[in-house]
């Protein structure tokens, strides 16, 4: 408890001091630390839930974000040729299955993935293709949405449900 000195020279505690302010400003006060504390723990719990969700989906973020590498004649140098075997085609075709790049200074070996499809297009050119889209990287987006609008609801339902109970209990004696 602090004690503060009076005008008079009475010792008056903090919950003196409360009590002397009006009652809008002690319902808006309580209101303001309800809000923060709400705040900061749907902060937490929505992180939470995510890291949660994102754990239970098995989805590696370092593969479904990672850049992906392909053979460039203009700035890598070939060190192995490989036959691949084109989607919907019957002869295979030479391409590049290791290279280093000459800008890479570490020298690190480059290979193609092995989750890449080689497809031939109507121009007749040979491209790389990478996998279709992830689903479960779908399914982490809406759960990032749902965590973001249903807290942002609660928190809202919350605090009017905290005001209005407030204002009750100033309006009973």
């Amino acid at each position: 408890m602090h004690l503060h000195q009076g005008d008079s020279g009475t010792t008056l505690t903090t919950t003196d001091l409360l009590d002397q302010r009006s009652p809008d400003e002690v319902i808006a006060s309580r209101l303001k630390r309800y809000t923060v504390r709400l705040a900061i723990g749907f902060i937490i719990g929505g992180n939470a839930i995510f890291l949660l969700g994102l754990w239970a989906s098995g989805l590696d973020l370092d593969k479904v974000f990672a850049e992906r590498d392909f053979f460039d004649p203009v700035r890598d140098v070939c060190l192995r040729l490989a036959w691949y075997i084109p989607v919907g085609e019957k002869d295979p075709v030479r391409l590049c299955k290791e290279w280093i790049t000459l800008s890479d200074t570490s020298g690190q070996v480059h290979k193609v993935q092995s989750d890449m499809k080689i497809v031939k297009g109507s121009d007749g050119k040979v491209y790389a293709s990478s996998m279709p889209a992830d689903g479960r990287v779908i399914v982490v987006i809406f759960l990032v949405v749902a965590i973001v609008g249903g807290g942002m609801w609660l928190q809202r339902f919350l605090i009017a449900r905290y005001r209005a109970r407030l204002m009750a209990d100033r309006k009973t004696p």
